[in-house]
């Protein structure tokens, strides 16, 4: 990233130049590591998260984008999203994103008041998110998403309704809005440790939850994931993968993958991911075999993030075995309280299950 966040636990660094290239070398050693035991299967969806990747000057892009596309076999109408944040976008780069076959950005907005980015720690000011969108849509890429945040410090329901208002006004197909989660080691922890963070209580977050739902809904999305909003049709094909507990290759440093009964992250040490593949050995940090018990308690608890839930039928067909049969005394419990109901075959989150959903999830994990 070009800094990092007062409340970011992502794994990202400021990183200088000559480690951007070994870097982009030991990813490609990883790609083409994992190309042979690959070679078969057709990826749906491709997402180059974050840190900052459109930091990365156009060449570099290039050489990622195509080696990716030199290793892995994608589907021809594949999904594939770059994230960006404000100021590492110019309409020359979107249009070569777009030549390399980018058909999606997210990016990170977080709020349209200056004086909220700069208490975030972003580098990025409301003008620059215009300026970012101008790019966007100069250099020919249509479907874009907004990532905003909600209940930051200091801020009312009124301010947090003019960035929805601001959002809306840029017609993106897609919006993620997050409540601010204040995670251990960040300074925004550290912060609120000695009283000098001032946050919204529970009251203000569930009411500027309910804005968001009640406007965006109004202006034409759908509000498909307890996080996330769609124009009909543009829903996060890459995200919906992990809502649904499917397979995902994870590549680079930190990042995780799933596939078979195997689970595995990447180290997050920048620098102990590079010397590994100098040495052409995975860089991994941890890994595990996962049970038949483990995947479906990980299958019901993520797929109740989604609005629509979990399909009982596919739930039957992947495990063998009826939802109702595995979890008799954990459904009883949430649907006695009103927060999971089942319709038309799906088991989903009722609106008080909305408000509540960690409890749903963490029901089902036995």
């Amino acid at each position: 990233c070009l800094a990092k966040c007062g409340y970011c636990d992502f794994h990202s660094i400021v990183a200088d130049a000559n480690l951007v290239g070994d870097y982009l070398t030991a990813c490609k050693q990883e790609m083409q590591y994992y190309a042979g035991q690959f070679s078969d299967t057709r990826f749906t969806t491709v997402y180059i998260g974050g840190g900052t990747p459109t930091i990365l000057n156009e060449d570099q892009l290039d050489q990622l984008i195509t080696a990716l596309r030199i290793h892995f076999r994608l589907e021809a109408n594949a999904e594939i999203t770059i994230e960006a944040n404000p100021k590492t976008l110019t309409a020359s780069k979107v249009q070569r994103l777009r030549d390399l076959g980018i058909n999606r950005i997210s990016l990170g907005v977080q709020a349209f008041q200056d004086r909220l980015l700069a208490a975030l720690g972003r580098v990025h000011g409301v003008a620059d998110i215009y300026g970012s969108i101008d790019a966007i849509q100069s250099g020919g890429i249509t479907n874009f998403s907004l990532d905003l945040i909600y209940a930051l410090p200091t801020q009312t329901v009124a301010m947090w309704e003019a960035s929805l208002t601001a959002a809306v006004t840029l017609k993106p197909k897609h919006l993620s809005c997050y409540s601010l989660i204040i995670e251990e080691g960040t300074p925004f922890f550290q912060l609120r440790a000695i009283g000098k963070l001032q946050l919204s209580d529970q009251d203000g977050e569930a009411q500027m939850f309910d804005l968001t739902r009640q406007y965006l809904i109004e202006a034409g999305y759908d509000h498909y994931e307890i996080s996330n909003y769609a124009q009909s049709g543009y829903e996060s094909k890459h995200n919906t993968i992990y809502w649904k507990n499917q397979p995902c290759l994870g590549l680079g440093s930190g990042a995780h993958g799933f596939w078979g009964t195997r689970r595995y992250a990447n180290s997050r040490d920048i620098h102990t991911y590079v010397r590994n593949w100098q040495a052409n050995t995975p860089a991994l940090e941890w890994q595990e075999e996962l049970t038949r018990d483990q995947l479906m308690d990980e299958t019901m608890m993520v797929g109740f993030r989604l609005l629509q839930g979990v399909s009982m039928a596919l739930f039957k067909q992947r495990f063998g075995v009826a939802i109702t049969d595995v979890y008799e005394k954990e459904l009883c419990h949430v649907m006695e309280r009103n927060l999971v109901e089942e319709v038309n075959g799906y088991l989903r989150l009722t609106k008080t299950g909305l408000y509540l959903g960690n409890l749903v999830f963490s029901a089902f994990i036995r």
